[in-house]
C-alpha cells in the first residue's frame, strides 16, 4: 500500500463511516484502489480482492455519556445494537438524545434509516442472541461485577463479554463469570465518533480467539486498537489523571490561577487542552473514580484524589455534563 486517505462523511452507498481508501501497486507496478474499514499503514501488504465483514450484533448495559456515544458510533456503521436501560419511561428520551446527536449532516430518511438498527430494553435476556455485550456502567467494580455475572447467566457461550472501563481490571471484573476466556477490556474514549484510540485490555485468561475478535471489531469500526495488558488505569489514564491530580495540588497551595496552569500546559507542553479544561471534558467524577483505583491499586498515595476534588463531587460540579467544573458552560 503507498497511500490512504480517510473518509468521514457518508454517501450513497457508502454509509458506514469512517473507512478507507488505499492506493495499491502490484509488483507489475499496476495501482488500483480498495476501499477497506481496517486501518492499514503505508507499506502494508494488502489483498485488493474486497473485503467482506461479518457483522456482529452488539448488546450495551449503560445509557450514560459513553453508553450512548457507543451506541450511535454502532448505528452508524450498521450494527444492530441493543442498548439496555432500567426503565422503561428512559427509553424514548434515549431514542430522541441519539437521534439529535447523529442528526447533524444527515437527512430525516438517513437518521431515520440508522435509528432502525437501534432497539432499548430493560431486561438482560434480550442479550441472548448477541455476539458482543459492552458493560458501560459506572467506574465502579461492584456494579461491573455483578452485570458480568447476570450477563455470563443469560447470553449464549461464544458471548464476548467487553467493558469500556476507564481503570479497573478485566481479571477483577470477570471474577465471577465461568468463563473469563469471554472477557475482556474495550476501552473506548470521548468523544467516541472522534476519537481513534480504542484501548484492547486483555486478561489473564482472555482467549486468543476473544482478542482476534475484538479487534477486528475495532478496525471494522474505524478505530485503532492497541493492546494492554489488565493493569490500572492501562495506558492513557495512568499518564493522564496524575498530571490532573498535579494540576488540582498547584491549585490548591494557590501556586497559580487555573487559567496560567492550563496556559503553561498548552504553551510549554504543547497540550491541546489544559488539565482544568480535559477534567472537566471527562467529568470530575470520573477523574475522582479513576485516581482512587489508581492510588489503591499502585499503592500509590501521592496520586490520592486531592480535597478540591472531592469538593467539586460533593458539590455536583462535574464538569461539561452539569455546565460547572472549574468552568462554568
Amino acid at each position: 500500500m503507498t497511500g490512504y486517505t480517510k473518509v468521514h462523511v457518508p454517501s450513497a452507498g457508502n454509509e458506514k463511516v469512517p473507512y478507507y481508501i488505499y492506493l495499491l501497486e502490484d509488483e507489475n507496478g499496476i495501482k488500483s484502489f480498495k476501499k477497506s474499514y481496517e486501518k492499514y499503514e503505508t507499506g502494508d501488504e494488502i489483498s485488493p480482492i474486497k473485503e467482506i465483514n461479518d457483522k456482529v450484533k452488539v448488546g450495551i448495559v449503560g445509557t450514560g455519556l459513553m453508553g450512548s456515544q457507543i451506541a450511535e458510533h454502532l448505528i452508524l456503521c450498521r450494527y444492530e445494537t441493543i442498548l439496555k436501560t432500567r426503565e422503561e419511561k428512559n427509553e424514548k428520551m434515549i431514542f430522541s438524545r441519539i437521534e439529535k446527536n447523529i442528526s447533524k449532516g444527515l437527512s430525516e430518511t438517513e437518521v431515520s434509516q440508522y435509528l432502525r438498527y437501534l432497539s432499548t430494553t430493560t431486561d438482560y435476556s434480550d442479550f441472548s442472541d448477541c455476539d458482543v455485550v459492552i458493560d458501560a456502567t459506572t467506574e465502579n467494580l461492584e456494579v461491573k461485577r455483578e452485570v458480568f455475572k447476570i450477563l455470563s447467566n443469560t447470553c449464549r457461550d461464544t458471548t464476548i463479554l467487553a467493558t469500556n472501563s476507564s481503570s479497573i481490571s478485566i481479571d477483577y471484573i470477570s471474577i465471577d463469570t465461568p468463563k473469563p476466556e469471554n472477557c475482556i477490556g474495550m476501552h473506548f474514549f470521548n468523544p467516541v465518533r472522534k476519537m481513534d484510540l480504542v484501548e484492547i485490555v486483555v486478561g489473564e485468561k482472555t482467549s486468543k480467539r476473544t482478542k482476534d475478535v475484538i479487534i477486528k471489531f475495532a478496525k471494522d469500526l474505524g478505530k485503532i486498537p492497541i493492546m494492554v495488558k489488565s493493569s490500572p488505569g492501562f495506558i492513557v489514564n495512568r499518564l493522564l489523571l496524575p498530571q490532573i491530580n498535579e494540576a488540582a495540588k498547584l491549585l490548591e497551595e494557590g501556586v497559580a490561577s487555573k487559567e496560567d496552569i492550563d496556559l503553561a500546559t498548552k504553551l510549554g507542553l504543547n497540550h491541546p487542552m489544559g488539565p482544568f479544561e480535559l477534567a472537566d471534558f471527562i467529568g470530575i467524577d470520573i477523574c475522582v473514580s479513576i485516581l482512587e483505583v489508581l492510588s489503591k491499586e499502585l499503592k500509590n498515595v501521592t496520586i490520592k484524589p486531592v480535597d478540591i476534588l472531592y469538593e467539586m463531587v460533593n458539590e455536583g460540579k462535574l464538569g461539561y455534563k452539569t455546565k460547572e467544573g472549574f468552568y462554568k458552560y
